[in-house]
């Protein structure tokens, strides 16, 4: 009995620990929800950030072909590559354009990307939102949240470039009003751009943006940020809204979120098939 016993646990101790499985994901189903590398590390990024560069404009090229009738679509479009291109070659750590894992990969560039490229280019064939100046609200709402995103973000780097600061969560600023000001900015683009398209059913993908912000989204950046920053990053969530600023309930944020679900559900079986063809 003690030798079966004393070679049990040779053998156990020669098969390695893991933690992962399917490719190297960890059992955590947080990690299937991730961009970023389960593993931590960046990694050689030139291959993966040309073949989503490659996939970006491929799955564009139909969009602007769709769109070619609108030069407010197409500045859009063209915008929306172009801060893709920044995006991915401007920074070495995974992003949602640039994503760390195959399973990431595939989300975003079978489903995210030719979905929103078919619904604001091809079902823009018919419209049915119709009001006076509704290009310019568009274009204020598109590039008005584009510059709240990006004012963020150019503030994050010149705090973080200084000395002092090195090491440190960004706490001041746009990043006072909510943790994720560049995701609030996001939907005020999309908006925006669903407006342009002039269809209902563009409106449905920034009202289900919400719900993919609150459930999958915010919660894998706040997890990034929790690792990242132990002890600054519970009483900064604690005292600061995650999306919207003044809405600190997780509650209603879920119940908000899944109303978005809802509506954009809705929209979609509702107002897609007739501009879309189906």
């Amino acid at each position: 009995m003690a030798g079966t016993s004393g070679s049990g646990s040779v053998a156990e101790s020669l098969l390695p620990e893991s933690n992962t499985c399917c490719g190297g994901l960890k059992r955590d189903f947080r990690q299937w929800i991730q961009w970023r590398n389960p593993s931590g590390s960046v990694g050689n990024r030139l291959p993966w950030q040309s073949l989503c560069s490659v996939l970006l404009i491929l799955e564009m090229i139909p969009y602007f072909i769709w769109v070619k009738h609108s030069w407010v679509l197409c500045v859009m479009g063209g915008f929306f590559l172009i801060k893709a291109m920044v995006e991915a070659w401007g920074q070495q750590t995974p992003t949602w354009i640039v994503p760390g894992t195959c399973y990431m990969l595939f989300v975003v560039y079978i489903l995210i990307i030719p979905t929103v490229a078919y619904m604001y280019g091809y079902c823009t064939m018919t419209s049915d939102i119709h009001f006076q100046g509704r290009d310019m609200v568009a274009l204020l709402l598109y590039f008005g949240g584009s510059l709240f995103a990006l004012a963020y973000e150019v503030g994050r780097f010149r705090w973080k470039a200084q000395a002092e600061n090195k090491g440190k969560l960004h706490t001041v600023g746009l990043a006072a009003w909510c943790i994720h000001p560049n995701y609030l900015g996001d939907l005020f683009t999309y908006t925006g751009w669903a407006l342009a398209c002039g269809t209902t059913c563009a409106v449905s993908i920034p009202i289900l943006m919400i719900w993919t912000f609150f459930l999958f989204v915010v919660p894998n950046s706040d997890f990034y940020l929790a690792e990242r920053y132990p002890l600054e990053f519970p009483a900064y969530a604690q005292k600061t809204a995650t999306l919207i600023p003044g809405l600190h309930s997780k509650v209603l944020s879920q119940i908000l979120a899944w109303t978005c679900f809802t509506a954009s559900v809705y929209l979609f079986c509702y107002a897609c098939p007739g501009p879309c063809g189906y």
